[in-house]
């Protein structure tokens, strides 16, 4: 669904808090006040009348300068202030389209409840918002503007649970009228039950905010931008970030009331997945997806090679494929060397490790610690990956019940004997392997010597490992070509 609002008939309730009243609540670096400030620019640009967009910030002293970078009025963060644009001065109006964006701490209530606390807010005084209650009272006959997009890049963990709080967390609770039939809302969050929300000090900016507001740079001037859009756009954003600055959790409901809910801190999801060795990795698109089909249907899968000599990169599309698809195994990915000591014990050890309430009996033998392991393994599909297996009849031993929620890899020279599906791994393309090549050495070089790289790569029998080896020696120092 595409919303039609005109940004003179659009508003904005943009809240920005990284300066609290409890000093130490403060977000160090800051990050909430710039990314409101940038959120309401963006609003401004588009059209919406400076009168309509309300800006309650909150910075820290160090960042106090950024108040009136763009021209905006800006005004306090407290809960009293807050409360009363939202029933004194937007809850009339007559318009298309509100905005909220708030950044800032939150958190969940005993009730299970999302607050957002306001910069009055102390160990004393718990100033909040109840994101519930304002989500109800905007889509009720107490508020006019009937559609909403709602972005919130705050925690909701339980703190004061934590502290052995008990009874309801006081706080500014909206009532609202009857529900309107024709009320619609979007809601973006950044966090799930029990997390926090991620912040890029560096760049003083939460890494949520800063998702979001890249797709709707990129809206090409529409306005208002396809939340559905904006939504997918922001999730492929979180797929291609570093791993360390993924958040934990992204949400929305969309126009029509349908939920998704995506989980994307692979810190969450216990793995030992190896670092990569390779420094580039192309050529092997098709396989990955082949790879994804083929452990779908199977619980049992191997990645061979077809020329038996090795270095074709088994262990890296395993790699590969186990980064790619880690949010798919949430009960972790565990890789196994069979050259390593025994897989039993590595099997045992990383479920002790990694895995919550995981205690085998220490008067268990091996065997009955392995089995433990497929009893007490926490809930979710898990990913078992054998590294190197010389002999597939070695790892039969310690293969999950079929059936069960593990999905086991194998990676193998072996190509023949195999009583499980394969995907057989061979050389690399002409065209792959000209492009690994001048990954590695440079497009220039390659381009300038196009005939001889061609060569060099045929000479190698397009194998990945023969094309490293060739750029290794065409980087030693002194050589000019190959």
């Amino acid at each position: 669904m595409q919303l039609m609002a005109k940004p003179e008939r659009t508003f904005g309730l943009i809240v920005g808090i990284e300066k609290y009243h409890e000093p130490k609540w403060n977000v160090t670096g800051g990050a909430p006040a710039d990314d409101a400030l940038k959120f309401a620019h963006w609003l401004h640009l588009h059209g919406v009348p400076r009168e309509n967009i309300r800006l309650c910030l909150s910075a820290l002293v160090e960042n106090q300068q950024l108040i009136g970078e763009y021209g905006l009025t800006v005004e306090l963060a407290t809960e009293q202030n807050i409360s009363d644009i939202v029933t004194n001065f937007l809850s009339p109006k007559s318009g298309d389209l509100l905005y909220i964006f708030w950044a800032g701490h939150g958190l969940i209530s005993s009730e299970r409840e999302r607050r957002l606390f306001c910069a009055d807010a102390n160990e004393r005084n718990y100033q909040n918002l109840n994101l519930n209650s304002l989500l109800v009272y905007l889509a009720s006959d107490k508020f006019q503007i009937r559609n909403h997009i709602c972005i919130v890049d705050a925690c909701a963990n339980f703190p004061l649970l934590l502290r052995g709080q008990s009874g309801e967390l006081p706080g500014k609770t909206f009532f609202s009228g009857q529900p309107r039939k024709d009320a619609q809302q979007f809601v973006l969050l950044a966090t799930r039950e029990g997390e926090t929300a991620k912040v890029n000090s560096e760049n003083k900016t939460g890494y949520f905010s800063q998702a979001v507001r890249e797709v709707l740079a990129t809206a090409n001037g529409t306005f208002p931008p396809n939340m559905s859009e904006v939504t997918e756009a922001v999730k492929q954003r979180f797929n291609g970030l570093d791993r360390k600055q993924l958040p934990t959790y992204f949400y929305f409901r969309s126009w029509d009331g349908d939920i998704e809910e995506s989980y994307f801190n692979r810190f969450d999801i216990p793995h030992n997945i190896p670092q990569s060795q390779a420094r580039k990795f192309v050529g092997r698109d098709e396989e990955i997806e082949q790879l994804r089909q083929l452990l779908q249907t199977n619980d049992v899968v191997a990645i061979t090679d077809v020329t038996g000599q090795g270095g074709v990169g088994k262990t890296e599309l395993a790699i590969q494929y186990s980064e790619k698809y880690l949010e798919d195994y949430s009960g972790g990915c565990c890789w196994l060397n069979p050259q390593g000591i025994d897989l039993g014990t590595q099997l045992v050890e990383f479920g002790v490790v990694n895995l919550p309430d995981f205690n085998p009996p220490d008067g268990f033998s091996l065997a009955g610690q392995v089995a433990y392991c497929w009893k007490k393994w926490q809930a979710g599909k898990v990913l078992l990956v054998f590294d190197d297996v010389k002999d597939w009849k070695q790892i039969q031993p310690y293969l999950p019940p079929k059936g069960s929620q593990f999905k086991v890899l194998m990676t193998t020279r072996q190509n023949t004997g195999l009583t499980y599906p394969s995907l057989p791994l061979g050389k690399l393309s002409p065209d792959a392997a000209l492009e690994l090549l001048a990954k590695l050495l440079g497009d220039e070089y390659v381009q300038q010597e196009m005939e001889t790289a061609k060569k060099l790569c045929e000479y190698v029998g397009y194998i990945a490992i023969g094309i490293y080896q060739i750029a290794a020696i065409c980087r030693k120092p002194g050589r000019v070509s190959c």
